[in-house]
């Protein structure tokens, strides 16, 4: 069984290689294998890339998704 620290560590990468997902964006939490993320995507379509990315992580015993698409589409950080 992959350890909380590998899991996290291969999400985290497989998040960082999706080209509309920026990775600090999106906080992983695991814990006994069970995935929280949670963080704010561009659009309903990348919130749906991060769920597929993390439900095909070998070792996931259990996902909980609260990556919430942003209102209009785009976002900025002040």
């Amino acid at each position: 069984m992959r350890t909380d620290a590998e899991l996290k560590a291969d999400l985290m990468e497989r998040l960082d290689a999706i080209p509309a997902v920026n990775a600090s964006d999106i906080e992983v939490f695991v814990d006994n294998g069970m995935v929280t993320l949670s963080g704010q995507v561009d659009t309903h379509q990348t919130r749906f890339q991060v769920e597929r990315t993390a439900r095909r992580v070998s070792g996931v015993r259990g996902l909980e998704i609260r990556v919430r698409p942003s209102q209009g589409g785009s976002k900025r950080h002040h």
